[in-house]
């Protein structure tokens, strides 16, 4: 007699064969019938097989039990529609991998009764310790939670849990639970929907939801939202399955100790299964669902992210799961304790776990999670949650400001709101930060900042559309101011161009004096008729971010990093260093040129007066020497003390501490060469007094005074020149020390020197005389050509000169193809290189000499605002003390011969005039004006100026030529259209009198 079953893949009803197979693990002594093979797929078959094995569970699974998972895989192998001939059990008993293994007679019973009863299975037998759920063993299960597990772990297909559910003698069998240990006196009991949604069975979870919800009996059968919501329960020890079905069961006074554990989307997310939680979404699971520790999905998903998937998918389906998880509730922006995961976060969002080092979640995709694009948020974080994904990844948030940059241009509520934040106290100093570890993305900001100004009356005071743009050198590429005129408009204030009229008719008045305006001194208005290079149509833009010129912003631009260095061509970047630059520190510099000037001189004099007359001591030159040297000191001291303020004051700042850190390279690199300047000229100054006092004849000087004069002398020199770096002439000096710096050109110097080197030594060996001579000659012989040189390396010989070994003709030799070498091939190679390289730097120049601005309006402020402003009388006063004593340094050093106090007295003429200069009253180191108002930055512009980063020219110039072939082919179409509208428009009038053709045909 045959038994007939159901198969799990159809192709009809087959019997068992006595075939064998290897196991899935393919170990030797493993094998299954064919019966798994005829009636699943192999490798079904073969992890079934691979499970009934007592070693194979206790090698790979040691958590588990053995004998449970045994029985449990044979049982659900003999399920899945096998038939059986009447003698066939016992064979297939004795030729089970696990025969020896289990009980003979149970397993035969067990076979017995599958074979009689294998078209109905029931759930309700337990099985201890046979899956594994959250890295723990499932102390009770069912086979229905085994078949879970299996189809995940082995790679089974889902249908073999419908064949299970569609055989169940209960349809309500399906919400039988498991459960698992979870402290000393507590287990979680959880149910099928909770281990297909922790173990990625997206397919399974279907089929169980379909089940639950179209073929469980009336009385258990829910909706889907129902039953993917549905708790897993923390329940005390030795709770019933039907005390957990049936809440009425439960004893009252144990009522408190039924807790909410977690729901299924808790599984999906922190298993990081993006298509679970998308399924568990669509079939209206609740997504701001917090678990017993308060925990939302969403921080689930913010500290695992997606793990093991595709690259290029990973951003849709994140999009995806954090867009449906943020449709209800306000994810974003909900609050957790993750200090479970993440030490210290006790009350955190989930975009503060996503920046955490312990998270997975993709960096790049970090503005997902900001709140500031959370629907109905109305907390204004865009600038915090740019700072927080900056820290982490500059390309995040430079993704961000671009979301919040389209998004703002369909929907112009965003952009105010992003305005609104960049006005609100303290803005400027985030955008410091940002601009520090995130420079693109800061410049973007800025972009998203600029507006045009508001006008009170156009029609009497308008903003004029010409202005001259003249500079001395060159002319200006815009011109900056820094004013506080504003009005409320929207929540927002904007920059206001205000009519002063009753300020214009008193400076008119008889006995007064005009004073211009600032909108004068900023626009001066030209003739319409007036035609120049330097008059150009201009177009006036604000920025929106009040104290732009802050020194914590310059700071950032001064440490920016060479691959950032295009953000120096934004023109609200280039607005406010100009506006700094043009408007205050030039003038500071202007003076310090002046003084390395004449410290150059004095020390050009010094140098010759001390080697020929000997009166130094009682010359000009020594005084301002030394007032130089006192002068650095005292900048170095305050340039520490400034530092090391501001280092303390952002202490709560990792990112503005950092930046502010004494020991940053920045500073380091400064101070260095600043320290060594100082040292050597005070040790110069000291020694010159000291040994210079005896008479010429009895001077003490020795070589090495000499040295460390002419070495002070060549670095006051170096100090002069790089000083005019900062000037429209001097820019190229950028230019040249990137090149000098360049790697390629670095290396190529190192090859031609080693070579040099050889040279010299083999030379020496061929000539038998190892001098320093004979290592001149070749020096100056192979690299300049001199003529000298090469007669010292043997190419000075007479005419009758005979080749051969005795005659040096193997000196001869190496010096000639020496001289070829060097001096057709190196030096050719070196000037080709560093042409190149001169080539390839030269397009950073003017990103270098603005960059090269902000660091020196950062330097001089440190150095010089130690004064506040204190009105127009005291800043004059100021410039006279410092005059006045600069004069009476001079007279003194002149006239009374006290070297010392001529020192002194220039010294603090130095250091009294540059603190005086940086004073004013529309500016201080915070942003602020000198009374505390907020300014804002106004830029006047060519209107042909444009802003193009790195590689977006290129992309602007394709996609437009691309837009251009796309519209040259509308309009052929178009033309071909009113062509044929033409033709049958002169069908139609042709009855008409006096039409003789359409009025859309040409003649």
């Amino acid at each position: 007699m045959q038994q007939e079953g159901r198969p799990l893949l159809g192709g009809g009803r087959r019997s068992i064969r006595r075939n064998q197979t290897q196991s899935f693990a393919d170990p030797p002594k493993v094998r299954a019938s064919a019966t798994y093979i005829s009636t699943m797929p192999k490798m079904q078959a073969s992890g079934l097989s691979f499970l009934q094995v007592h070693k194979n569970v206790e090698d790979n699974y040691p958590k588990l039990d053995p004998e449970s998972v045994g029985r449990a895989a044979l049982q659900l192998s003999l399920l899945l529609g096998f038939s059986f001939d009447e003698d066939e059990p016992e064979a297939l008993l004795e030729s089970s991998p696990s025969a020896a293994d289990y009980d003979t007679g149970h397993i035969r019973a067990e076979r017995t009764h599958q074979v009689v009863r294998q078209d109905k299975v029931s759930l309700k037998e337990e099985f201890h310790s046979i899956i594994m759920f959250k890295k723990r063993a499932v102390s009770s299960a069912t086979l229905l939670h085994f078949a879970i597990w299996f189809s995940s772990e082995f790679g089974a297909e889902a249908s073999i849990v419908q064949e299970l559910l569609d055989r169940l003698e209960d349809p309500d069998e399906v919400f039988l639970p498991a459960h698992y240990g979870s402290g000393t006196a507590k287990v979680a009991i959880v149910s099928a929907v909770h281990l297909a949604a922790g173990l990625n069975q997206v397919e399974i979870l279907k089929i169980l939801t379909k089940h639950a919800c179209q073929k469980a009996s009336p009385s258990k059968r829910v909706s889907p939202d129902v039953y993917v919501s549905q708790w897993a329960l923390m329940c005390p020890a030795g709770t019933t399955v039907e005390e957990y079905m049936d809440p009425k069961l439960r004893d009252p006074e144990k009522a408190s100790e039924y807790i909410n554990f977690y729901q299924p989307i808790h599984d999906s997310t922190f298993a990081g299964n993006a298509e679970v939680t998308l399924f568990l979404l669509k079939m209206q699971a609740d997504p701001s669902t917090r678990n017993n520790k308060k925990i939302t999905p969403l921080h689930f998903v913010a500290f695992v992210g997606i793990p093991g998937g595709l690259e290029s998918s990973v951003g849709d389906n994140l999009s995806k799961m954090v867009t449906a998880l943020c449709k209800s509730g306000r994810g974003v922006v909900a609050k957790a304790d993750m200090s479970s995961f993440v030490p210290g976060a006790t009350n955190v969002t989930p975009m503060q776990v996503a920046v955490a080092d312990s998270s997975r979640f993709p960096q790049d995709h970090l503005g997902l999670l900001a709140p500031c694009l959370a629907e109905g948020n109305v907390e204004l974080t865009y600038f915090d949650d740019i700072k927080s994904i900056a820290d982490v990844t500059p390309e995040g948030a430079l993704t961000l400001v671009r979301n919040i940059g389209d998004r703002g241009r369909e929907n112009p509520h965003i952009l105010r709101r992003f305005r609104i934040n960049a006005q609100l106290e303290g803005k400027s100093d985030v955008l410091a930060s940002i601009f520090y570890t995130a420079p693109l993305a800061a410049s973007e900001m800025l972009e998203l900042l600029e507006v045009e100004p508001d006008v009170e009356d156009a029609s009497h005071h308008s903003i004029p559309a010409k202005t001259s743009l003249w500079g001395l050198f060159q002319n200006q590429s815009m011109r900056c101011t820094y004013q506080s005129d504003i009005r409320k408009k929207e929540s927002l204030n904007l920059p206001f161009w205000i009519y002063h009229e009753k300020a214009n008719k008193a400076g008119k008045e008889p006995g007064t004096h005009a004073k211009k305006s600032w909108h004068e001194v900023f626009l001066p208005r030209t003739r319409r008729q007036a035609r120049s290079t330097y008059i150009k149509n201009v177009r006036v833009v604000t920025s929106l971010l009040p104290g732009v010129l802050d020194i914590d912003i310059f700071m950032a631009f001064a440490q920016c990093q060479h691959e950032h260095l295009a953000i120096m061509n934004q023109k609200t970047v280039q607005g406010a260093i100009s506006c700094l630059w043009d408007n205050l520190i030039q003038n500071v510099w202007a003076v310090q040129v002046v003084f390395r000037f004449a410290d150059m001189c004095a020390y050009v004099g010094l140098s010759i007066m001390v080697q020929q007359t000997g009166d130094h001591l009682v010359s000009l030159c020594w005084p301002i020497v030394a007032a130089g040297n006192i002068y650095s000191l005292a900048t170095l001291g305050a340039h520490y003390v400034s530092l090391i303020r501001k280092w303390l004051q952002n202490a709560d700042d990792d990112t503005m501490y950092e930046m502010w850190s004494p020991t940053s390279k920045w500073n380091v690199v400064y101070t260095a060469f600043q320290i060594v300047n100082v040292t050597l000229g005070c040790i110069l100054v000291l020694d010159v007094a000291l040994k210079g006092s005896s008479l010429p004849g009895e001077s003490h000087r020795d070589k090495f005074d000499d040295a460390l004069l002419a070495t002070c002398l060549l670095a006051s020199c170096l100090r002069f020149i790089w000083m005019w770096r900062l000037s429209a002439i001097g820019s190229r000096i950028y230019t040249i020390c990137q090149t000098f710096l360049a790697g390629a050109v670095n290396q190529m110097l190192f090859i031609t020197f080693m070579l040099l080197f050889s040279f010299i030594v083999a030379l020496q060996v061929l000539s038998r005389l190892p001098s320093w001579k004979l290592a001149v000659d070749s020096y100056r012989g192979f690299l300049f050509g001199d003529g000298d040189g090469f007669n010292g390396v043997g190419m000075d010989i007479d005419h009758d000169y005979s080749v051969s070994v005795e005659n040096n003709g193997s000196l001869v030799g190496f010096s000639i193809f020496g001289s070829f070498f060097f001096n057709v091939i190196v030096l050719n190679i070196i000037i080709a290189i560093y042409g190149n390289e001169y080539d390839r730097v030269e397009t950073d120049t003017p990103m270098l000499f603005m960059q090269g601005r902000a660091d020196y309006c950062v330097k001089s402020i440190m150095s010089c605002y130690h004064i506040k402003w204190r009105g127009e009388s005291f800043h004059r006063f100021l410039v006279g003390v410092a005059l006045l004593s600069i004069s009476a340094g001079v007279f003194v050093a002149k006239y009374h011969e006290n070297i010392w106090i001529s020192a002194v007295l220039l010294a603090c003429g130095q250091i009294l005039l540059p603190m005086a200069l940086v004073q004013c009253e529309w500016f201080s180191p915070e942003g602020q004006d000198s009374n505390d108002n907020l300014r804002y930055l106004w830029i006047c512009h060519p209107r042909d100026w444009q802003w193009a980063m790195d590689g977006d020219h290129e992309q602007f110039e394709e996609e437009m030529a691309t837009k251009q072939d796309q519209l040259e082919q509308r309009m052929i179409t178009m033309d071909d259209k009113i062509s044929d509208f033409g033709d049958k428009l002169d069908q139609l009038l042709m009855v008409s009198p006096g039409l003789s053709q359409s009025p859309f045909r040409s003649n």
